[in-house]
């Protein structure tokens, strides 16, 4: 696979997780006197934005149209009027003005140079990142030699001024040697919670993913925000579970443990005693929540993950026109290569529509073209960039007038003549899309391109 072609794909995912980062972001504030797991919970929808290029539809989601399907279209590096859907239209007509468009038969152009340079700036970002989180580990690792054993898997250090859990598959606790034992029972659940529910495998996770998604900063915000519900969460969790209340020693403990945090700050990998500030407020207004918040907590969490995590109802345009209608406009298309193959100009003409007549219109050349196949396209994505973005916009055409295909065909030519526009070779995808005046009138070819 070429490395642009990967880098498309994860800009897309990265824009589709930027949605629903934003949403999440949202629905925290009214979050505020729920349970804090409810909104660690949601960031697992963020996670799964950013990893998983495809999805259920549902009528529950609020993910817009134009980013289901793909704003960045993956041939975007060989269209002719390369175009993006955002769903912003002030950004994609800003963007889209912006990016070059291409000749048609040319070997190489400038956006694919472009993505190839950014696509392999991307990869060296994240060995970059990855590398640096390895070597912090190490560093981690070796300033811990000193540490000793006290049971199972908890360990206490003389020159560690707050506790954190390191590593993967059988994660190791650290404790400073200079917690009091008052302190010791609630700090020590506090970190065995971070273990009971995997939350250190999550942080590894969570890393990765911000690896592959570095140039994204909202997926860096969504990881430090990540990092803070994990940690109220975790703190709600002792609470919860300490039978007296704690809250003003535990409170204390975090201001006090905050001083060491700067040995783990240089690791991503490690994490203990953060959002210092944040967390002792959330400690002392600590109030089990009720159980009617609780329901309700609930009930937000499960809608907004299906309407977050599921893609809209795809209604394609194969319920929009009839098998007549595609047939009719099948036919026109394999008319046209007929009459391009035979060059056969009035023919020509009468398969496009009227600004293809005009005398500065070149409507073919020396080249052989032969037609391989034609495919109805059901996708929405190209008769939407026309309408939008394309001749549509201008000419106001409408979508039930509008029709697509995906056009393969081979372009040869005689010896001894100038192999000019077209490069010699196989075209796949060649989007063809056709128009008509309502549907009483023939379909005509208004444009095409890649």
């Amino acid at each position: 696979i070429k490395m642009s072609k990967l880098f498309i794909e994860v800009l897309n995912m990265s824009l589709m997780a930027s949605y629903v980062i934003i949403f999440v972001m949202l629905i925290r504030i009214p979050l505020k006197k729920a349970p804090k797991v409810v909104s660690y919970a949601l960031w697992s929808v963020v996670g799964f934005r950013l990893i998983i290029p495809f999805s259920f539809e549902s009528s529950l989601s609020i993910i817009p149209k134009s980013l289901n399907m793909a704003p960045i279209p993956k041939d975007i590096v060989y269209q002719q009027n390369p175009q993006i859907i955002s769903g912003i239209r002030g950004v994609d007509t800003f963007i889209n003005q912006s990016l070059p468009r291409t000749a048609i038969g040319a070997s190489v152009n400038p956006l694919q140079i472009y993505t190839e340079i950014m696509a392999y700036v991307w990869i060296l970002g994240i060995i970059l990142l990855l590398t640096y989180g390895i070597v912090s580990v190490v560093i981690l690792n070796n300033n811990l030699k000193g540490a000793r054993l006290l049971e199972d898997n908890i360990y206490i250090a003389e020159n560690l001024k707050t506790p954190f859990v390191l590593g993967f598959m059988k994660p190791k606790i650290y404790l400073p040697f200079s917690l009091k034992n008052d302190e010791k029972n609630y700090i020590l659940l506090h970190e065995q919670t971070h273990i009971k529910r995997k939350d250190h495998i999550v942080k590894i996770l969570g890393f990765l993913i911000l690896s592959i998604h570095w140039f994204n900063p909202l997926v860096w915000l969504a990881f430090i925000l990540m990092g803070a519900d994990m940690e109220l969460s975790c703190d709600e969790r002792v609470l919860k579970e300490m039978n007296k209340d704690i809250k003003k020693s535990y409170a204390n403990s975090l201001l006090s443990l905050a001083a060491g945090r700067h040995m783990l700050n240089a690791s991503p990998l490690a994490f203990g005693e953060g959002n210092v500030k944040g967390r002792i407020k959330n400690v002392m207004n600590y109030k089990k929540p009720k159980f009617w918040i609780v329901i309700i907590s609930v009930v937000v969490l499960f809608l907004a993950g299906i309407s977050l995590a599921s893609n809209p109802i795809n209604n394609s345009n194969s319920n929009q026109f009839t098998k007549k209608e595609i047939a009719d406009a099948h036919a026109v298309v394999e008319e046209y290569f007929t009459a391009i193959k035979n060059k056969d100009e009035d023919l020509i003409i009468k398969t496009m529509t009227a600004d293809h007549s005009k005398p500065n219109v070149v409507l073919y050349g020396d080249e052989i073209r032969t037609l391989l196949s034609v495919k109805y396209n059901e996708d929405d994505t190209e008769i939407e960039n026309y309408i939008d973005f394309g001749r549509g916009a201008t000419n106001g055409s409408k979508k039930e007038n509008v029709i697509a295909f995906k056009v393969d065909f081979n372009i040869k030519y005689p010896e001894s003549s100038i192999k000019s526009p077209w490069n010699e070779g196989d075209y796949t995808n060649w989007n063809v899309i056709l128009i008509r005046e309502n549907n009483k009138y023939p379909w005509l070819i208004d444009d095409q391109g890649y």
